[in-house]
């Protein structure tokens, strides 16, 4: 675990600021869906494996997930030595599996920066793995 954790205060701050945008904004998004005529959902279910390597780190991921409105941690699955954890994720309204994984991933890429410092940025060797190359971009 040392070899992982170097938590930051800043990026702490960051990370949370950043997260409560987005519960603001997925809390418009539901509601303004709500609001409106027409279809209100367009779910998917996706599978997300994780660069997180303590537990402290997936359960912050997970419950980052969960309290974000429009998306909820379905079910979890341990890692194993050739194959990371992964989480699936209920997304409400994005049927779009790419955009799904985009905002998942940013929301690690800034919850690992908390966790391991600024530094980290996905370097070889921290966890990082082929699918470090996703997209950055929209909120899960």
């Amino acid at each position: 675990m040392s070899d992982h954790w170097r938590f930051s205060p800043w990026n702490m701050v960051r990370y949370l600021i950043w997260l409560i945008g987005q519960v603001i904004s997925g809390s418009l998004q539901v509601a303004r869906r709500a609001l409106t005529p027409g279809t209100f959902a367009d779910p998917s279910i996706v599978g997300f494996p994780l660069r997180c390597a303590t537990d402290l780190e997936v359960t912050w991921m997970a419950s980052s997930i969960t309290i974000t409105p429009g998306t909820l941690v379905v079910g979890t699955a341990h890692g194993t030595d050739t194959e990371p954890a992964t989480v699936f994720v209920h997304s409400v309204f994005d049927a779009d599996r790419d955009s799904v994984h985009e905002g998942l991933r940013e929301m690690e890429d800034r919850l690992l920066r908390m966790t391991r410092g600024s530094g980290w940025d996905d370097k070889p060797g921290a966890g990082s793995d082929a699918r470090a190359g996703a997209g950055r971009g929209r909120r899960p």
